[in-house]
C-alpha cells in the first residue's frame, strides 16, 4: 500500500525558508490556516521542486516534491534560529521522513550544523524520543551520525556521540561503519570522537587498514 500523498509546500514559504527570511516565516507560521485563506502565490513555471501545481498547501506542514518539510529545509541550510523556531512550534516534525528516508536531523548532520543538531537532541530528549530520533536511518541505512562522519563534520558528530555513544556501532546497509567513512573523509577530529566511544569495536588503524585492503 502506497503512502498517502502529503500536501505540497507553499512556494513563497519555501523560498523564505531558503533565504532565511525569519520575518516572513514567523508570519506564515502564525496564521490560523484552519480559518484563513493564508498567503497565496502564483507558482513559477520553473518550480520543479514543488509539485501538484493545482493544490499548493497554505499550511506550514506542507512538503516539497522530495518530501522535505520546513524543518528539513532550514536544517539543511544551517539556519539555526529558524530551525529552533520551527522545531519548538511542532516537535513532531523531527520524525518526518523525506523521500530519501531522511529526518531533519540527517539534514543538519550532513550540513555540519552542530548547533541545530544540539537543539534537536535536546527537544528529542525532553519529549522522550531520543533513541527514536537519533537511531533513525535513511533508505541507505545511514544514521545522522554516519552522515556527519561521512562529511567530516566534527561539531555535529560530537553532539550526536555525546547524546548516544552507541551510534558509533550503527553501520549502513552495506555494513560500512561511521568510523570507516570518517577515515575516508580525512577528518582526524571525527575519527578521534568515534574511537573514544566505549561501544566502538574498531580502531582507527583497523579502519585505515580496511581502506587499503577492502576485502579484509
Amino acid at each position: 500500500m502506497s503512502e498517502p500523498q502529503r500536501e505540497r509546500m507553499n512556494y513563497e514559504l519555501l523560498e523564505a525558508l531558503r533565504r532565511e527570511d525569519e520575518r516572513f516565516v514567523r508570519k506564515f507560521f502564525s496564521q490560523d490556516t484552519e480559518s484563513s485563506n493564508g498567503i497565496t502565490s502564483e507558482l513559477p513555471e520553473d518550480a520543479e521542486n514543488v509539485t501538484d501545481r493545482a493544490r499548493i498547501c497554505q499550511s506550514w506542514r506542507g512538503v516539497t516534491a522530495g518530501g522535505n518539510s520546513a524543518l528539513h529545509i532550514v536544517a539543511g541550510c544551517g539556519h539555526v534560529e529558524l530551525a529552533k523556531f520551527i522545531c519548538d512550534k511542532d516537535s513532531s516534525l523531527l520524525t518526518v521522513r523525506n523521500a530519501a528516508g531522511e529526518t531533519p536531523l540527517h539534514c543538519a548532520a550532513r550540513a555540519g550544523a552542530g548547533r541545530i543538531a544540539s537543539h534537536f537532541i535536546s527537544v528529542a530528549e525532553d519529549s522522550h524520543r531520543l533513541e527514536e530520533v537519533l537511531l533513525a536511518k535513511d533508505r541507505g541505512g545511514k544514521t545522522a551520525l554516519y552522515m556527519a562522519a561521512e562529511e567530516g563534520h566534527a561539531a555535529a558528530a560530537r553532539e550526536l556521540m555525546s547524546a548516544l555513544p552507541v551510534l558509533a556501532t550503527e553501520d549502513d546497509k552495506e555494513g560500512v561503519s561511521p568510523l570507516y567513512v570518517a577515515v575516508l573523509s580525512g577528518s582526524l577530529e571525527v575519527v578521534q570522537i568515534l574511537i573514544e566511544s566505549p561501544w566502538n569495536g574498531q580502531t582507527a588503524l583497523h579502519a585505515a587498514a580496511k581502506i587499503d585492503n577492502p576485502g579484509s
